[in-house]
């Protein structure tokens, strides 16, 4: 199940970023996360945003590498960290994303996308107002 977005309940808190890159890599690096919060605080709003693995992802047809995959219809992307070498630091996947929610890892020089964390996404977890959710379940 992909994960759902409720823009109107973000409160920019950066939470979901925080616990992603802690689950991913040992460490609160937000920049390492597979999703981001963009905050705009002139009018109020934050937005928050991942790797939902879109239908017809422009992703894996833009990876020269065939680095990029889908196991299934109703499992995420997968990116094989051994043939992703990042484009040589300017991947290509991450343009070619109409949404925005593919990234790039400077650490590692590869690309990231969500995983839904093996299929127990901690950013649902820990999103207190409930703006990240599993799309189909219920948060608790």
């Amino acid at each position: 199940m992909p994960l759902k977005f409720s823009n109107k309940l973000c409160t920019g808190c950066r939470l979901c970023e925080l616990i992603c890159s802690a689950t991913h890599f040992d460490e609160f690096a937000p920049t390492r996360a597979r999703i981001r919060v963009t905050n705009n605080p002139l009018e109020g709003k934050s937005a928050v945003m991942a790797c939902f693995s879109c239908p017809k992802a422009p992703c894996i047809d833009a990876c020269p590498r065939g680095a990029i995959s889908r196991p299934g219809a109703q499992q995420p992307l997968t990116i094989d960290l051994q043939k992703c070498d990042g484009c040589g630091g300017s991947p290509l996947c991450v343009p070619a994303c109409p949404y925005g929610a593919m990234y790039f890892d400077a650490v590692t020089q590869r690309a990231l996308a969500c995983d839904l964390c093996g299929g127990d996404p901690q950013c649902v977890k820990y999103c207190y107002s409930q703006a990240v959710s599993l799309a189909g379940v219920k948060n608790q």
